[in-house]
C-alpha cells in the first residue's frame, strides 16, 4: 500500500510541475516584461521619427536615445541580438546615432514609444510587418 500511494504522488507531483511549466510559455512572452503584455496593434498609436545618439539600453529590450542635450525618448520593441545578427548588422549600442520610426501606443495607461523601423548609417533594419505591426524576429526559426 505504501509504495501504490508513493508512486500515486510522485505521479500527481510530475503532472502538476509539467503543466506549470507548460502555462509558463518557457520565457517565449509577448510584452516588455514589465506586465504590461503584449501591444497588438500599433498602428492605432501616433507616428513618431527621432533621431539622436543611444545613451543608455533599458530593461525590457529598449533604448534611450538623446535628440538634444535635454531630450530623452525611450525606445522599446528594437527586437533581440539574434534577430540583427540574422540580417547581419549589428545591434545599436550606446554611442550609435540613429533615426527611429514607430508609434507611440498607449496600452492600459502605459505610453510606450514602439520601434517599426531603425536606420544607423545608411543601413535601415526593419522591424516590424509593415502590415500587422507585428515583430518580425517571431516568425521563422528566430523564435
Amino acid at each position: 500500500m505504501k509504495k501504490a500511494l508513493t508512486g500515486s504522488v510522485i505521479v500527481l507531483l510530475v503532472l502538476f510541475l509539467s503543466a506549470g511549466l507548460g502555462m509558463a510559455g518557457n520565457g517565449k512572452g509577448q510584452g516588455i516584461g514589465d506586465g504590461t503584455g503584449p501591444i497588438h496593434n500599433i498602428f492605432a498609436g501616433t507616428p513618431f521619427t527621432v533621431t539622436g545618439d543611444v545613451i543608455t539600453a533599458v530593461a525590457g529590450g529598449g533604448l534611450e536615445i538623446a535628440p538634444d542635450d535635454t531630450t530623452i525618448v525611450t525606445i522599446y520593441g528594437i527586437g533581440p541580438v539574434r534577430y540583427w545578427d540574422s540580417l547581419g548588422f549589428d545591434h545599436p549600442c550606446v554611442g550609435d546615432t540613429l533615426t527611429v520610426k514607430g508609434y507611440t501606443v498607449d496600452y492600459n495607461g502605459v505610453v510606450r514609444n514602439i520601434a517599426v523601423t531603425i536606420t544607423i548609417g545608411d543601413d535601415t533594419v526593419q522591424l516590424r510587418d509593415p502590415e500587422t505591426g507585428a515583430p518580425l524576429w517571431r516568425g521563422g526559426n528566430l523564435n
